[in-house]
């Protein structure tokens, strides 16, 4: 089942409706909680080394903010030797159950060519403070966002600040600027946007080769089985303020998973609200108030995303600046380190050797 049917039960609430379709058009390949399916990810045996390591590895260097509600948001910092002579810092939202420390390659890359990194947990993940899973209310993560944004800037006087994120904070980075363009009081926009493998406007004339490619990879498996009864309950709950966490990611059957979550590196059950405060309601109409340079990347393997929305997103992107990357022999989570180079090149011929405006 996709997470587009899902939405379409609660249809009955017509207020509601504008907002089930804007937030639907990320996430597919869902399934029933009835029959538990197997996960459309994998972690093939030449990533292991690179997961376990990762498991093992320190915290390092973490900021805290304190949000609207005092939660406290961590976000990691990775800075190249000469902080000093750094001209731009990525500001990196991770995606669904996964928190900073899986973004570690990337910033060690970018670090390696003269590029800071700051890795935000959101609140309910990784170092961060909040309730697993849930958001309380639709604009809490971009408020985050906004905040730890900011927190940044004040630090670090100067600097470049490129928005960027993967899958599910891919699309958060698009909701902010959805959400505070219509608030310019409250609106300091990024200098560039990075979207990985996420935030891309669907293309309902997608090649069918490429609808079946993406639909025989999830043949038999899931993204998220979900809780019917949870789910049906998600409005009168909503009255009551109790938030039923109806949506659960299928992780992989992996040794290396089962050590996450033991250790609670990853979050697994979500609120339905967290997903409505994850995606923009109109992503059409977001892109055209894009006006900053923005890079689009997407693997050719990925196993949720079709390359055809991500060329309709390109062809629909305002900016004077930008580029859509198709990684071949990439999926949805190898892309981030198979991309870190591309990305890096990208930052210093687009932001860092550019006049700051």
């Amino acid at each position: 089942m996709s997470l587009e049917m899902i939405l379409s039960r609660l249809t009955r609430f017509v207020w509601l409706w504008p907002m089930l379709v804007g937030a639907a058009f990320f996430s597919s390949g869902c399934g029933s909680s009835a029959q538990p399916a197997r996960s459309v990810f994998d972690i093939s045996p030449k990533e292991r080394v690179l997961y376990e390591r990762l498991l093992e590895q320190a915290d390092g260097k973490v900021r805290y903010a304190e949000s609207f509600d005092l939660t406290k948001l961590a976000m990691r910092e990775i800075w190249p030797e000469n902080p000093e002579q750094v001209r731009t810092i990525l500001f990196f939202i991770h995606g669904t159950s996964a928190q900073s420390r899986l973004y570690l390659p990337l910033a060690d890359t970018l670090k390696n060519h003269g590029i800071a990194t700051v890795l935000l947990d959101l609140r309910g993940h990784g170092l961060s403070g909040g309730r697993r899973g849930h958001a309380p209310g639709i604009d809490a993560l971009v408020r985050d966002v906004r905040i730890a944004l900011d927190t940044i800037r004040h630090a670090y006087p100067g600097k470049n600040i490129v928005l960027g994120g993967h899958s599910l904070g891919a699309g958060l980075c698009v909701k902010f600027v959805e959400f505070f363009h219509e608030r310019p009081s409250l609106y300091t926009r990024p200098d560039g946007m990075v979207l990985m493998s996420g935030g891309f406007i669907p293309n309902e004339n997608c090649d069918s080769a490429e609808v079946r490619r993406v639909s025989q990879r999830q043949e038999g498996r899931s993204f998220a089985n979900v809780n019917g009864w949870g789910l049906a309950a998600f409005l009168p709950a909503a009255y009551l303020d109790l938030h039923p966490r109806a949506i659960e990611v299928v992780l992989p059957n992996d040794s290396l998973v089962t050590k996450a979550l033991q250790e609670n590196l990853l979050t697994v059950n979500y609120s339905l609200q967290f997903f409505l405060a994850s995606f923009p309601f109109q992503p059409k109409q977001t892109f055209r108030h894009i006006d900053f340079p923005i890079l689009m990347l997407l693997g050719k393997d990925d196993e949720l995303l079709k390359t055809c929305d991500a060329k309709y997103t390109y062809e629909r992107a305002k900016s004077k600046v930008k580029d859509l990357y198709l990684l071949s022999e990439t999926n949805h989570i190898n892309i981030i380190w198979h991309s870190a180079l591309a990305i890096a090149d990208w930052l210093n011929q687009n932001i860092s050797n550019s006049e700051k405006p």
